[in-house]
């Protein structure tokens, strides 16, 4: 099967509301990317709300779906997208499917959305940090944390501008390509910044 705009996307589905691939499919879809789906979780909603319940797949789960799709050749991807990861075994098992996915097409294109927390505190395990920095973050192509988990992966506290370009530096010299900002509080109500870097510039 081509791998021409296809991409395999490893991340939460929720029952109410649009978070990970709930609300993720569909748009790219919509782009023109045929997108199949392994949810790292099925929840009942987002776990902002007091209480949730569900389904967390651990690292056996994903080999398995994964083992399906070499088996059957359907494992030629574009992009690998990847979002909310409960389990500390399974982010770990992401890794070796990036190599899988990677061995089959060298030109994939890895996007990397840390979801660990927001506004000072973390809502997975924390042993999730250390795979991330450790394991994740020098394999990826586009790396798009919020502040609170920008300040997670560099041990920069952000209070301005220049800390967040502190920051990305930390990251760029840790082999990732492109990160994205996907949010910060230091910004006036007023102000939308839109906070980047790649090899070359800044935005």
């Amino acid at each position: 099967m081509e791998s021409n705009k296809r991409v395999l996307s490893i991340q939460s589905h929720v029952v109410s509301g649009y978070v990970g691939n709930k609300c993720a499919v569909f748009p790219l879809q919509i782009m023109g990317f045929e997108v199949d789906a392994i949810n790292s979780v099925q929840l009942s909603n987002h776990t902002g709300y007091k209480t949730y319940y569900g389904q967390i797949l651990n690292e056996s789960n994903l080999s398995e779906l994964i083992t399906g799709l070499v088996e059957n050749e359907l494992h030629n991807y574009s992009h690998l997208l990847t979002g909310y990861i409960r389990c500390p075994m399974f982010l770990k098992k992401v890794a070796e499917v990036y190599k899988i996915l990677k061995e089959k097409n060298p030109d994939l294109i890895y996007v990397c959305d840390p979801v660990m927390g927001d506004n000072k505190k973390m809502y997975v395990p924390k042993e999730i940090l250390d795979i991330y920095k450790n394991e994740i973050i020098h394999l990826t192509d586009i790396l798009t944390p919020n502040e609170y988990e920008l300040e997670l992966l560099t041990g920069i506290n952000i209070t301005t501008l220049n800390d967040i370009n502190k920051a990305l530096n930390i990251l760029y010299a840790h082999g990732c390509k492109t990160v994205v900002v996907s949010s910060s509080n230091i910004s006036s109500n007023s102000v939308m910044k839109c906070i980047g870097r790649n090899f070359s510039c800044k935005y």
